[in-house]
């Protein structure tokens, strides 16, 4: 479900540094504000609205009682005007919610593929599996072009206490095309689960096409596509 046309005032806690290019900025969370792990927001500027992408997954957990954004640095005026927000700061929510079913199915297995700053979404659903104790088998499979994992500590550590959770950290840089796609396959194994893929366009569609054609049903493949600004 998706709410539109509404405008919740943010304000900035922190501007937290994640890796050399990826950026939370952490909000207090409004009153009242219900939302699902796997949601984002569109979010603008109290004061002027800027031009570049303003959608956001939200990186905290529904269980947590600060609501964050995390995202790689970018070159637009929105992005560059976000980089540079200080605590206290007024933003607002012009919409959010979920429109493409990116919610965890608590009946079913499940396997998460996240491309770089598409952990995003992950992190806020893995984050409520822990506080939940939640019992449901979940695989993280975790892409990124180099050894910098965004919120491999907290991982580590939900890990190890939930044994329902597997994590595998995936380097890409050295990766071929066909390396990369032989080794998905290795990591997945059966197709009896839903599939969760967050990252940029490419990455999504060609690994979407690629559980397609592993025998996975279009039906059970949810896609959230991270744009580049």
């Amino acid at each position: 479900m998706v709410h539109k046309n509404v405008k919740i005032e943010l304000i900035v806690n922190q501007l937290r540094q994640n890796s050399p290019d990826c950026i939370s900025v952490v909000f207090e969370r409004p009153i009242n504000f219900i939302y699902e792990a796997g949601d984002w927001i569109d979010v603008d500027f109290a004061d002027t609205s800027y031009i570049g992408g303003k959608t956001y997954s939200l990186s905290s957990s529904p269980t947590e009682s600060e609501l964050t954004i995390s995202f790689r640095e970018g070159i637009s005026p929105f992005k560059k005007k976000l980089q540079s927000v200080q605590p206290g700061d007024k933003m607002y929510i012009s919409q959010y919610g979920n429109d493409y079913g990116f919610h965890l199915n608590d009946n079913r297995s499940s396997v998460l593929i996240a491309g770089g700053i598409g952990i995003a979404p992950f992190r806020s659903m893995i984050k409520e599996m822990f506080d939940m104790r939640a019992k449901n088998d979940v695989q993280l499979i975790y892409l990124n072009k180099n050894d910098d994992f965004l919120f491999e500590d907290e991982f580590n550590e939900w890990k190890h206490l939930l044994p329902n959770i597997s994590i595998e950290y995936v380097v890409t840089k050295d990766l071929k095309r066909k390396a990369r796609e032989k080794l998905l396959h290795s990591l997945i194994g059966n197709t009896a689960y839903s599939c969760y893929i967050a990252g940029p366009a490419g990455m999504v569609n060609s690994t979407s096409s690629l559980l397609e054609k592993s025998g996975v049903e279009a039906k059970n493949i949810r896609v959230d596509n991270f744009g580049l600004y």
